[in-house]
Order: C-alpha cells, then sequence, then structure tokens
C-alpha cells in the first residue's frame, strides 16, 4: 500500500503572536525593542516555515520599502533616490536557520508580487554565524550588494533581487578576503554565487 507522507515543514503566513514567540529568542537588533517588532508586523506580515503539527520553526518579516519603521527607512536612506519607488524588505531569519533555504523560498514568491516592478531586498545582520548563511541566500537568486550599518544597526549584509540584472563573467574572491570584498562591492560589483571548499566559503563577483 502506498503511504503519503507530511512534508517535513509547511510553509505559511504566520500571526503576530508566532513570530513573537520566535523573535523573543534572538540577539538581533533588529528586533529590538518588541514594539519595533509589532510596528513592523503592523505594516508588514511574516512568514515562516512550520512543522507536521503546525509549530512555527523559522520566519522573516517581509516589509513595504516604504514601511515607516527603522530597518525600511534606514535601508532608504543607504539607497538614496533608488529607495523612493517601491519595493520590499525582507528582514533577517529567526528561528531554525537550517531551515532558511525553505524560508527564503517562502518568502521570495509574496515578497517578489508584493514590489511590483521595484526591488526585493533581503537584510541580514554580519554576525559570525551569519556567514554559514550567504550562501543561502546567493542560491535564492539574491545578490550580495553590500556590507554595512544600517542607521545606528549592527552592519549587515544587503542582498537585492532585481528583476534583468545582467551578470557577467564573475571574479572569485574568498569571503575571508574582507579588504577585497568591501572594494569591490564598494564599485558597485555583487555576489552572485558562492563555492564551499575545506570550510571556507569563495563568492563569485560581477559588476552590475
Amino acid at each position: 500500500m502506498l503511504q503519503l507522507c507530511e512534508p517535513a515543514v509547511q510553509p505559511r503566513r504566520l500571526s503576530a503572536e508566532e513570530f513573537c514567540m520566535l523573535a523573543r529568542r534572538e540577539a538581533s537588533s533588529l528586533y529590538r525593542p518588541r514594539s519595533e517588532v509589532l510596528r513592523m508586523l503592523a505594516v508588514g506580515q511574516a512568514f515562516g516555515v512550520c512543522g507536521p503539527r503546525g509549530e512555527p520553526l523559522a520566519a522573516m518579516i517581509e516589509l513595504p520599502l516604504t514601511a515607516d519603521v527603522e530597518a525600511a527607512a534606514a535601508l532608504r536612506q543607504f539607497l538614496g533616490r533608488q529607495g523612493l519607488g517601491r519595493g520590499s524588505v525582507l528582514a533577517p531569519p529567526v528561528g531554525d536557520r537550517s531551515l532558511l533555504p525553505e524560508l527564503l523560498g517562502a518568502a521570495l514568491v509574496p515578497a517578489c508580487r508584493h514590489a511590483g516592478a521595484g526591488p526585493v531586498w533581503a537584510v541580514l545582520e554580519s554576525t559570525p554565524d551569519a556567514e554559514d548563511l550567504l550562501p543561502a541566500y546567493l542560491d535564492a537568486g539574491l545578490a550580495l550588494r553590500a556590507l554595512r550599518p544600517l542607521n545606528g544597526l549592527s552592519p549587515c549584509w544587503l542582498f537585492s533581487r532585481v528583476p534583468g540584472m545582467n551578470r557577467a563573467e564573475p571574479v572569485w574572491v574568498p569571503l575571508a578576503d574582507r579588504a577585497r570584498l568591501a572594494a569591490l562591492l564598494s564599485r558597485g560589483w555583487s555576489a552572485v554565487g558562492s563555492e564551499t571548499t575545506a570550510g571556507a566559503t569563495t563568492l563569485a563577483l560581477c559588476p552590475v
């Protein structure tokens, strides 16, 4: 007899209470204080992946780029005139980091739909643990555009998904070579792929 197995995780939109339950365990400066999290959830929405019994395992908030919250305002300041149009912002993940590929799969489709003709940006706080998450963002079709603080927040990796982005022959740069990486990013290059060998990650960068 053929048995149908339930999926290991199920994507769905989360309630504010479910997201806050995951976020309170995080040390993220983007999710402090709790009043700011509630403001983010009031103007945006939380997408997550849940276990077979429906319990939230990992989540991230999607915001309109025009949202009146600190994370979106800081990104608009970084973008300048480019940040005045439509677009969406994916805040950092909370919960089980091993589920990031499934989480990005759940959040990117609605984020692209809500962004309209604008870009989708993703913010990831730059911590030692976060470096292991970079390949998942690149594999999801997001390009690493910058590494910088956002308006007093901790330094952040900034990714974007821009329709019609041209990708030339890449230059491979070790993630550990921060000086060269920062120089290329500041000149408008973007990381669009990665390889990990012997525990070391190398990024593929090309001009945009």
